[in-house]
Parts: structure tokens; C-alpha cells; sequence
């Protein structure tokens, strides 16, 4: 029989309680499987001899529902459920199992194909039903899952329901899905469920930071939600306290930046300010800034290393401005050893012991020394020349004597012990004269006798400026026993060539000089005493921090410098004084210009010691000395320009 129209099978529906409609008719009909009746649709409309019609129907239709299902998987596992559910004798149950299974085997894969292209959720988790109840094998199973829940994500996501969603979490949880997304679908209900709150924030946000509104309603929203113990409360009120703080500090932070802009701030001022006001609008602006500005930094410190001193460098590395990896590994403008000496010693006062210094009114060098003089104002950088002398001993047999009558033997220690640890001495910007006795040999093995001499730059500098000053005794106490012995004399000036500015003269002074003055001053005191001068063997001026200068420092570049300078009048006043009393004769009485420096110098004021130009000094000392055997002075000039060339 033709299916049915859909009228003709609903006036049935209606009229099935008709007693003139025999049960056997309907019975036929719903065996009729193309009619469109069926046991279900009388069931629905409430046939009052339903179940005996149910249990004909069952009795009789079985073999015709077998033999129509057994080129169909469908209709053949729906045919076994019934079968096993009771609804079917089961007596082609076996049978109909093999040929499931020889359907199921041939059409596995082109099923799962179909089923993944069709994106239809449906027919994904009929797909993976059939796997699990043994329709089909589980080669795919685990795809499909994968692809299911994939799918049901992307759908419970859009929809907006929190129901839709909660379902899909369910499935993760007991397991049916791989929990690739649970975490994310939890949050986001967590949202949808707390949609007031965030909807308040986003309104909240919309106000500007300046309008006083909003820091009113911010008070009420953290009021309204503190004891909330939900994740995403929580979330909310962290943004709370941040911006809480943000509007709190957004004035003082306003009047911070426009400080900073006015007056061109350095780098360490906007790490400052970022500290200050982490939270602040201008927080990106200063961080760009400070970017643009390390560059630069970067580049004048490895030009210019004098210019940073300790504390600059220790604020830099504590505050993180810069970094090891800046310092040490990319630029190495620092080393390992110096920025950890710096991180540990924040100023060079702190790592620097007091100098164990003589104060004798009356020093004295040992009659048939040639003493060895240093002059200059302080912080000329007199007593890092003299540590790198000190740390030579050893060096063409020069040896200072730690406990001798000049009473400079613990201090020569002491220096010592700075140059060897690359650390720089304290400053002396004392009265007193100290005298080291030492001695060197000549090439030959003479025995040269000397007393180191440094004179007190405090009172070299106040001599300056004294009004007719003629006393040698004016250069500090006991100056003038040690000018006046007997001795022969070997004098060094010493000049630091980046100070160029006005040197005090005396702490309670209100007389300033420069370097050249003091230079000048000293030379002409010491041109007007013929006898001093007589016992005079060299003049010569040492340039510290020549590193300065550049990588290479010869003595023209010095003699250029200080023409620069303003010592060209200096230079050939001495020449003159050199000229009178046969002085440096071996150089046509030019005075002997040396540059110095005591090691590499590193921003943050640290180096790592170099002996090279202190034993220059050294030689310059061994070549301007004369043997013990030849104490005096009056030899003959023959004799003198004779060792000179011998040595």
C-alpha cells in the first residue's frame, strides 16, 4: 500500500475509538509499514485497545521489520534494541548481529567521514553512541569526541545561555569530553552569572579619571561586593584597588611629570617617578623615555667614565636602570669584580680605611737621599701616583723601608695595599709632609738611596695665596729642613687635566686659584733659593688621569694639553729655571712631561691596576738619581750627563 496522505492518516488518529473501526484494520495498516500508521501514533492519540493491538502488532510484525532492516545499520541496531529490550521475540537476534557487525565494518569509515564533514553535532554523538555500544570499532572514538566537544564549545559559547554552557561543563566533568576548554567554559559562566558586576565596572570605566563621580562610585562598588567570595568578584575588586590607587595618586603624579618635563630630568628622575606613581597615566611615556635615554648613557660612560662616580653608579645598578646584563655583558663597560664592588660599596668613602699618616713637625730624609718631591693641590691625584709606585716593590730592586726615620712606612704599606686591591686611596688634605724612605738600583746595581716626599696639597694651596710669600717653611711644617738638607732634589708637579676649575685656598678662604697658579707659585719660591736650586737634578710635571685623553697618550699630547690649559707661561718659566741652574740638561732643560694613570678606570670610580706608567715613574726616578757613592752634588756636569746616558 501507497503511504497515506497525512489527512487520511490523521482522521484515522481521530476516529481510532470509533467502535465501528475494527482493531484487525488498524492492525494492518501499522504492519503496513509504508502506510504511515504506526503503533506510536495510536498510542499518542490514546486508542482505548492499545495494548492488545501492541502485543498483535509485536507477535506479527517482527519478521516483516527483519526482513526490511537487513540491508539497513540503522534499522538493524534499532531492530536488535528492540529484540533486547523485549518488544521482539528475538528470534533473528543473532543473525541479525553478524550482519550489523558485516555492515558496520564495511561502512565504519565512510560514516565517520560523512559524519565529521556534516559539523552537525547530532549525527557526532549518534557516531559516538554506535562506537561505545560495539555498533562500530573505537578507531575513531577518540576523534570524535575531540570534534564533538570542539563543536559543542564553539556552540555553548556563542549562545549566550548559561544553561547550554553549564551542559557542556557537565560532559567535561564526567569525563565524555577531553577538558581542553573546561577551565575557559567555568570562567566565562562564572561571568555570564555575574553579569551585574561586570556590566557596573564597564560603566564605572566609561568616567573619566579626573571626575570626582568616579571615585565616589568606585567607594560604593567596593562596598557593595567586599565578602563576595565568587573568582570573578575577585577579579573585579583587584581592578578596584588598582584604579582605586590610580585616582589617588593622579594629581600628585600630574604635578610629578610636569616637574620632570620642565626641568629636562635625567633617566634616574623617571625610574624615580615610575616607583613614585606606578599606576599613573604617564607610566608608559616615562618608560619609552627611559629606553631613548639608556643609549645614550650607555655610550658616555665608556667614553667618559670619570664623569660617574660611585653613588651615581650604585643608584643606576640598585635601582635597576641598568642592568648586569647591560653593564657587564653586552657593553662591558663594567666587570663582574667592579659591579659587584660597587653594589657592596655605595660610596668610595665606604670602602676606604683612614690613612695611617705622620704627623711630624720636623720630617726628615736621611742625609744622602735623593729626595723625591710631589707637589700639587689636593685631589690632583698625588697619592694614587705614589700607591702605584709603592706597589712595585720588587721592580728594578726598588724596596721602601716600612719602619724608616721619614716615619711614611705604614702609609707606603697602605697605598700599596690600594693599588694591589685596585681600590683608590683616600684623600690627604692634611698639613702634615709625608716621607718615605726607599731605595732602587741602577742597571749597573748601584744603590740609589731616596726619600718619597709628598707635600701636603692643602698647604701648597694655601701658599698660593699667601702676599710675599718667600719662607720654603710656608709649604708646610718642616718644608723648609727638607729643602734646605743637603740632599739632592728630584721634583715632580703633579696636575689632574679634567680640573679646571678654581682650587680654595684653605678651608676658610675666600681666595680661589687654578692649578697653573699654584704650579706657578710653587716654581717661583722655589727659582728665588739658589741654594735649593743647585741640588736640584730634574724638573719634571706628571699628568694624572691621562686616560682621558684617550687610548694613546704621548708626551706631546700632554705638552698640547696644558698649553691649553694656560701652563705655556708655567712651562717656559720653569724652562728658564732649568736653564739657569743646568737642570734636565739631558733634555735641552725642557721639562719632562709623563702622563699617568694607575689602571683602567670604570665609571663608579673603580679600575683594575696597571703598573705600566708608575714604572715609567719609576725609571724616570732610577735616571734622575745618582748612586750612594756619589751623594753630593758637586760633580762635575760631565760626570752627571755621563751616568745619565750610562743609566
Amino acid at each position: 500500500m501507497p503511504k497515506l496522505s497525512e489527512e487520511k492518516i490523521n482522521s484515522i488518529y481521530l476516529h481510532c475509538n470509533d467502535p465501528r473501526v475494527p482493531m484487525e484494520q488498524l492492525l494492518q495498516l501499522c504492519l503496513d509499514l509504508e502506510s504511515g500508521v504506526t503503533v506510536s501514533g495510536l498510542k499518542a492519540a490514546n486508542y482505548h485497545k492499545i495494548e492488545q493491538l501492541e502485543r498483535e502488532y509485536n507477535m506479527r510484525a517482527e519478521d516483516l521489520v527483519w526482513v526490511k532492516a537487513q540491508g539497513d545499520l540503522d534499522a538493524l541496531t534499532k531492530y536488535i534494541s528492540d529484540c533486547e529490550r523485549g518488544t521482539f521475540s528475538g528470534a533473528h537476534l543473532y543473525e541479525a548481529k553478524d550482519k550489523q557487525r558485516e555492515l558496520a565494518q564495511a561502512l565504519e569509515e565512510t560514516r565517520w567521514r560523512e559524519t565529521r564533514a556534516s559539523g552537525d553535532l547530532g549525527r557526532l554523538m549518534v557516531f559516538i553512541k554506535q562506537c561505545e555500544e560495539g555498533t562500530f570499532s573505537s578507531a575513531y572514538l577518540k576523534e570524535a569526541k575531540m570534534v564533538a566537544e570542539d563543536l559543542d564549545w564553539t556552540m555553548a559559547r556563542n549562545s549566550g545561555n548559561p544553561v547550554i554552557l553549564d551542559g557542556y561543563i557537565d560532559k567535561c566533568r564526567a569525563g565524555f569530553y577531553p577538558i581542553n576548554h573546561q577551565k575557559d567554559a567555568e570562567a566565562l559562566l562564572e561571568e555570564w552569572a555575574n553579569a551585574t558586576i561586570i556590566a557596573e565596572w564597564e560603566e564605572l570605566n566609561l568616567l573619566k579619571n579626573t571626575d570626582p563621580e568616579k571615585l565616589r562610585r568606585l567607594n560604593m562598588f567596593i562596598q557593595r561586593y567586599t565578602g563576595n567570595p565568587a573568582d570573578v568578584v575577585q577579579r573585579y575588586l583587584d581592578k578596584a584597588g588598582n584604579l582605586m590607587n590610580v585616582l589617588a595618586d593622579a594629581s600628585e603624579a600630574r604635578k610629578d611629570w610636569i616637574d620632570l618635563k620642565e626641568r629636562g630630568a635625567s633617566i634616574l628622575d623617571y625610574v624615580n617617578f615610575i616607583s613614585k606613581h606606578p599606576y599613573c597615566e604617564y607610566r608608559e611615556e616615562a618608560e619609552e623615555l627611559i629606553r631613548k635615554m639608556k643609549s645614550d648613557l650607555l655610550s658616555e660612560m665608556k667614553r667618559y667614565p670619570f664623569k660617574f662616580g660611585r653613588e651615581e653608579m650604585y643608584q643606576y645598578i640598585t635601582t635597576k636602570t641598568l642592568t648586569m646584563q647591560e653593564l657587564v655583558d653586552d657593553s662591558h663597560i663594567l666587570t663582574d669584580r667592579s659591579y659587584n664592588h660597587i653594589k657592596t660599596y655605595p660610596t668610595t668613602q665606604s670602602e676606604q680605611r683612614e690613612l695611617p699618616l705622620s704627623y711630624l713637625e720636623n720630617p726628615h730624609s736621611e742625609e744622602g737621599n735623593t729626595d723625591v718631591y710631589f707637589f700639587g693641590v689636593g685631589g690632583s691625584g698625588k697619592t694614587c701616583v705614589l700607591a702605584g709606585l709603592m706597589s712595585l716593590t720588587g721592580r728594578l730592586g726598588f724596596s721602601f723601608d716600612p719602619k724608616g726615620p721619614g716615619g711614611g712606612g705604614n702609609y707606603a704599606m697602605e697605598l700599596r695595599n690600594y693599588a694591589r686591591t685596585s681600590m683608590l686611596p683616600p684623600g690627604t688634605l692634611q698639613e702634615y709632609i709625608q716621607v718615605i724612605d726607599a731605595k732602587i738600583n741602577d742597571p749597573e746595581g748601584h744603590l740609589h738611596k731616596i726619600s718619597f716626599i709628598e707635600m701636603s696639597g692643602e698647604k701648597t694651596a694655601q701658599f698660593a695665596g699667601m702676599v710675599d710669600a718667600t719662607s720654603l717653611g710656608d709649604l708646610g711644617p718642616g718644608a723648609d729642613g727638607l729643602l734646605n738638607n743637603n740632599n739632592n732634589k728630584l721634583i715632580f708637579f703633579v696636575i689632574d687635566p679634567i680640573n679646571e676649575k678654581n682650587v680654595q685656598m684653605g678651608e676658610n678662604s675666600s681666595l680661589w686659584v687654578t692649578q697653573s697658579d699654584v704650579l706657578n707659585c710653587v716654581s717661583s719660591l722655589l727659582a728665588k733659593n739658589k741654594n735649593l736650586m743647585k741640588k736640584v737634578v730634574g724638573i719634571h710635571i706628571i699628568l694624572t688621569k691621562s686616560d682621558t685623553l684617550g687610548d694613546y697618550v704621548d708626551e706631546q699630547t700632554v705638552r698640547n694639553l696644558l698649553e691649553k690649559q694656560g701652563y705655556q707661561a708655567v712651562l717656559e718659566s720653569i724652562k728658564d729655571i732649568c736653564s739657569v741652574y743646568n737642570i734636565n740638561t739631558q733634555t735641552g732643560c725642557e721639562v719632562g712631561l709623563y702622563p699617568y694613570c694607575v689602571g683602567k678606570f670604570m665609571p663608579g670610580e673603580v679600575y683594575t691596576f696597571d703598573e705600566t706608567d708608575a714604572l715609567k715613574i719609576l725609571r724616570v726616578i732610577q735616571e734622575n738619581t745618582i748612586p750612594t757613592k756619589q751623594e753630593s752634588k758637586d760633580t762635575t756636569i760631565i760626570e752627571r750627563i755621563r751616568f745619565w746616558f750610562n743609566s
